[in-house]
């Protein structure tokens, strides 16, 4: 039995396929001959040598759009292909454990990573990401060299990885994925929230798993105790049958929510919307009924390409989303990038703090060229669909303010070119950091809607990292002093008469709603896997008790009461 965190509930058992990820391609770690050693030295040498000139080219092409400064990160990591140690390292690897080249890098650079994150000094500790970057970079190049072919995901199969990144996930035929187990994140991870909204099963945060699974072990992932066992023997075996049987009774009974109002049991309507990551999901956004979809994060369309897509190929994919959705809205997030989300085309300065460096719309503003053909795309869907735009990451008036003449300039040479909007189109902001919460009333004057972003609200509310596990147990979302900052920002789009849409993650657990509807809360868009779930909660509350327990909840003194107070709640109670 293996150890970590439930991510995404429920269970799924298969045999597991181990892989090595890079920045747009995975490879399965297998054992290889004695006799293909010498294949794979050949292998990672074209591979080396493919990385260091694709660094080299990025680093005359952002010395010339962006200036010197900022393309020495690329000429550093150029050093750290050429480095004759890392070479050595990974070919010893390769002859002492016969396995592929794509897996002793991994090993290697994991390695590397481990080495220098325990180094005291802060400055030098930041260069792990830049070791993790030329990592993936030179595995992406010995991936693809084998061709698109290369990963075949037999169904139902476990995937066990390091880190699953998004980019990656985009090339994975998830649909064949019976579920993820990860050695790093945790439930607030991007990865974990995918794995979510997909319902696929998820572990994440389980030390060495790719050292100690094998491709074709039997694994059992339970995403509910957050444990993977190995090669599970026949008793345990029978246990989650039964486990599977109740939680399918469970999801079933609830299958008779589908097209069914949401509404209190007072009779108050809550909008429950739908929040999609690509085309795909609106398939089952719209087998449950959603009634819009509430926040379309685009970053995921970027992700899969090897540079920015163009403004006609961001215009077809969020066309046809719009238009399976019409006449209900469509909510598109600009790019967010920043932080933990980056783009390998797309360099970012060095910083010290990733999380409070450059991103979201401010990062936008700062680049135009790749704000301007997401706007175009965006205001072109508005003439035949009822699209709005949202700014993420929102830290005060001055961006919106800024993003607003920025809209209105693209509408002008849009109209320049007989080119068809909608010149009312809705422009909303993300409240996700303090700042904006504060502001609240304030923005609402400026914008239309407000949706509320909770997965980075509690982390810059909380100076808790949702991205590292060490500070894990500080990221709490029922945190009082969270609640009472949701609670002033509902209250703040109230006298605004401007809809307030929470969708992070708090929105789609079910033991939340209650106390989110308490809060003020009034639309939810949620993961299409969770509508049923919540959709139930919001039938059961009745607004008076909901408010008195809100209430309650923002006068305690910690997380851990309000969760206690939660727990009471879900005893069974009579009408």
């Amino acid at each position: 039995m293996l150890r970590g965190t439930g991510v995404s509930p429920g269970v799924a058992r298969g045999k597991a396929l181990v892989i090595a990820c890079g920045y747009r391609s995975a490879a399965p770690r297998r054992s290889i001959h004695p006799s293909e050693v010498e294949g794979e030295r050949l292998r990672l040498d074209a591979a080396l040598a493919t990385a260091g000139a694709e660094l080299a080219a990025l680093q005359a092409d952002v010395t010339e759009r962006l200036g010197q400064s900022q393309a020495d990160i690329f000429g550093a990591q150029a050093l750290a292909v050429d480095d004759p140690e890392l070479r050595d390292r990974v070919l010893r690897r390769v002859r002492e454990k016969l396995i592929n080249v794509e897996a002793a890098l991994s090993e290697v650079i994991d390695e590397y990573l481990r080495i220098i994150e325990a180094i005291p000094d802060a400055y030098l500790r930041e260069r792990a990401a830049d070791v993790r970057d030329v990592g993936r970079r030179v595995l992406s190049t010995l991936i693809e060299r084998r061709g698109p072919s290369s990963l075949v995901i037999p169904a139902g199969a476990i995937i066990v990885t390091e880190e699953l990144l998004p980019s990656v996930t985009a090339r994975l035929e998830l649909d064949r994925v019976g579920g993820l187990v990860t050695e790093r994140g945790n439930r607030f991870s991007h990865s974990s929230i995918l794995a979510r909204s997909l319902g696929t099963p998820a572990v994440a945060g389980v030390p060495e798993a790719s050292l100690r699974i094998r491709t074709g072990d039997r694994l059992i992932v339970d995403g509910i105790g957050g444990v993977v066992f190995v090669n599970p023997e026949p008793a345990l075996e029978r246990e989650y049958d039964r486990l599977e049987a109740e939680l399918r009774a469970g999801k079933e009974e609830l299958t008779h929510l589908v097209g069914v109002p949401s509404v209190t049991r007072d009779g108050t309507a809550v909008p429950l919307y739908a929040n999609v990551n690509k085309l795909a999901d609106t398939e089952s956004a719209l087998r449950f009924e959603a009634e819009g979809i509430g926040l379309y994060r685009t970053e995921f369309a970027f992700s899969i390409r090897p540079a920015f897509p163009t403004e006609e190929e961001q215009y077809e994919y969020l066309a046809r989303a719009a238009e399976r959705f019409h006449p209900r809205k469509v909510v598109f997030r600009l790019l967010d990038l920043g932080g933990d989300k980056v783009l390998p085309y797309f360099p970012l300065p060095p910083a010290r703090n990733p999380s409070l460096a450059q991103r979201g719309v401010r990062l936008l503003l700062r680049h135009p060229e790749v704000l301007k053909p997401q706007l175009r795309a965006f205001l072109r869907v508005s003439a035949d669909h009822p699209a709005s735009i949202l700014l993420p990451v929102v830290g005060g008036l001055e961006e919106v303010r800024e993003a607003r003449r920025m809209v209105r300039q693209v509408q002008a040479e849009l109209a320049a070119e007989g080119l068809r909007f909608n010149p009312d189109v809705p422009l909303g902001a993300m409240i996700e950091v303090p700042s904006a919460a504060l502001m609240a009333r304030t923005l609402a004057r400026e914008v239309e809607f407000l949706s509320l972003g909770t997965n980075d609200l509690v982390q810059y509310v909380l100076a808790a990292d949702r991205e590292d596990e060490t500070i894990a147990p500080y990221y709490q979302p029922l945190h009082p002093g969270v609640l009472r900052l949701i609670r002033s920002v509902a209250e703040a789009a109230e006298a605004a008469a401007r809809e307030l849409t929470i969708c992070g993650e708090m929105a789609g657990d079910p033991l939340h709603t209650e106390l989110l509807l308490g809060l003020g809360l009034r639309a939810f868009s949620v993961a299409p896997g969770e509508m049923l779930e919540v959709k139930n909660a919001i039938r059961e509350t009745r607004l008076d008790a909901a408010r008195e327990l809100a209430q309650r909840a923002v006068e305690l003194g910690s997380a851990a009461e309000v969760e206690a107070l939660l727990g009471e709640r879900t005893r069974p109670r009579k009408d």
